[in-house]
């Protein structure tokens, strides 16, 4: 060959290398804008959020009765008329005590603690993708996860059972002695934070007890006993709360998954998130269909069905379902489709430097946002018993409502509030039977002494009372009115 030749083929292959280095480049461009465009989205949605006003208001009303008695409330108190001294086990104690610590300060401070909470959920997300589907499809993954935590994202929401769900699935993917040791301190914390925190073992048990290892493998070997052990370790953690022993049986009816609360709270999807369920888990039930997800994978089968369940049984849990799902998703999809997985783009230093701006970005929406957001309709009437001064035997249609009352208003006692796991039974059935005008609501209106109804606007309920006698409306909005009778003897 000529030198000529030679000299051609150097440059046509220097041509070629230039191209491919220029189409990386590009590319890893269009990855890292995506990837900050996505984290700035859910950044701004986070900030802008509304925070969840049940939970927000009960979580401040327990927190400071903590603080002012300096103990952990064991019992329902004097706060309701139907079931005090009933054991609460002190679910939630730490939760609630942090939200009320937090909300001592700005709304701004509670924003961007909410919005560290956000970031490092997603960010878990991504870390658990990018480990089985690279890059691209983590960072797909994340999208999806967010697209199922929309209307979750607010002060007190649904996004801090998402992190600590998704923090222990983190963990146990790589299950070893530290992880146990991990796993055991996440889930007594999670326990003492919120009823949510018993699904921990559930969680474990899908990750680790139905996977297939070669036994020729001793790393695999290994990895398996340590994660059967990390799952003995989370069932026995569920017990390291106030509630000891009670504790299972009490979260349970914390999660607002049993039937029998049936028309006392709202748990279907369509009403609890419907944006979340029509788009976040309707693409993931599109992606699973695509991308065939528990083909060669079966140990995928367990949690994906475990958390589609848990989302379909409440839909607060949507956003629990994307957080878990998402990632298995992702590892789907580099099966089928794998080119994309393979390309090699970003950086753990531009993590870290695109994580920094997007963190300050958040402190500036934390701060724009910062004004105390208006309680929404219902919520707000409740909170409004407080103006005047007087004692209130409240009835709520929505218990939600009666944690605004609590929270707003030392002097208010309920006949049954969103600590549902508490009350027994007997009060479920009052509560339910009440709002539906089953036979002896007046009857029951009376023998607890009533004198204040919450009610939603335009249903049977509310038309019967407006229409007896002894009530007056007194305050109404959009979603509820208020009744008030003052013949019954305080």
């Amino acid at each position: 060959m000529t030198a000529g030749a030679l000299g051609a083929a150097e440059r046509e292959r220097s041509s070629e290398i230039g191209a491919a280095s220029s189409a990386v480049s590009a590319a890893s461009t269009i990855y890292r804008t995506a990837y900050v465009a996505i984290a700035l989205g859910i950044v701004a949605l986070a900030a802008s959020a509304a925070p969840d006003p049940a939970a927000l208001a009960l979580d401040r009303f327990l927190g400071a009765r903590i603080v002012a008695t300096r103990a952990i409330p064991l019992h329902l108190g004097a706060e309701t008329f139907t079931a005090a001294g009933a054991f609460s086990g002190g679910l939630g104690w730490l939760g609630a005590l942090t939200v009320y610590v937090f909300s001592l300060g700005s709304e701004a401070i509670a924003r961007f603690v909410t919005i560290v909470a956000t970031l490092a959920t997603f960010a878990l997300v991504e870390l658990r993708a990018r480990r089985a589907a690279g890059r691209v499809y983590a960072l797909a993954a994340v999208a999806l996860a967010a697209a199922c935590a929309l209307g979750e994202l607010g002060i007190a929401g649904g996004i801090v059972t998402a992190l600590f769900a998704t923090g222990l699935a983190y963990l146990l993917e790589r299950p070893g002695p530290r992880t146990v040791v991990a796993v055991t301190l996440l889930t007594v914390i999670w326990c003492n934070v919120a009823p949510q925190g018993l699904l921990a073992p559930a969680i474990a048990i899908c990750l680790v007890a139905f996977k297939r290892v070669d036994p020729t493998d001793a790393v695999a070997v290994a990895q398996r006993r340590w994660g059967r052990i990390a799952c003995a370790a989370t069932a026995l953690a569920i017990f390291a709360t106030p509630a000891l022993f009670s504790y299972p049986l009490l979260a349970f009816e914390g999660l607002r998954v049993d039937r029998l609360l049936s028309g006392i709270v709202a748990y279907h999807p369509m009403d609890v998130a419907p944006l979340a369920y029509r788009l976040g888990f309707g693409l993931a039930v599109l992606a699973a269909l695509a991308t065939g997800t528990v083909r060669g994978r079966e140990d995928r089968i367990p949690l994906l069905v475990f958390a589609a369940m848990l989302a379909l049984a409440n839909g607060a849990y949507v956003v629990v379902f994307g957080a878990l799902a998402a990632p298995l998703l992702a590892a789907s999809a580099v099966a089928a489709f794998g080119k994309l997985g393979n390309q090699t783009l970003g950086s753990v230093r531009g993590d870290a430097v695109a994580g920094a701006c997007v963190l300050a970005f958040g402190a500036l929406l934390a701060w724009h946002f910062g004004a105390a957001a208006a309680p929404p309709p219902g919520f707000a009437l409740a909170a409004s018993l407080a103006r005047d001064s007087q004692p209130h035997r409240l009835y709520c249609a929505n218990v939600d409502w009666c944690d605004a009352a609590l929270a707003g208003s030392p002097r208010v006692r309920v006949f049954m509030d969103g600590r549902v796991a508490a009350y027994p039974n007997t009060i479920w059935d009052a509560e339910h039977d009440t709002r539906t005008l089953k036979p002896h609501w007046r009857k029951r209106l009376d023998d607890f002494r009533v004198d204040t109804l919450l009610l939603q606007k335009d249903r049977a309920f509310a038309t019967i009372i407006a229409m007896s006698g002894g009530w007056r409306e007194v305050a109404g909005d959009a979603s509820a009115v208020l009744y008030e009778r003052r013949a019954v003897r305080r």
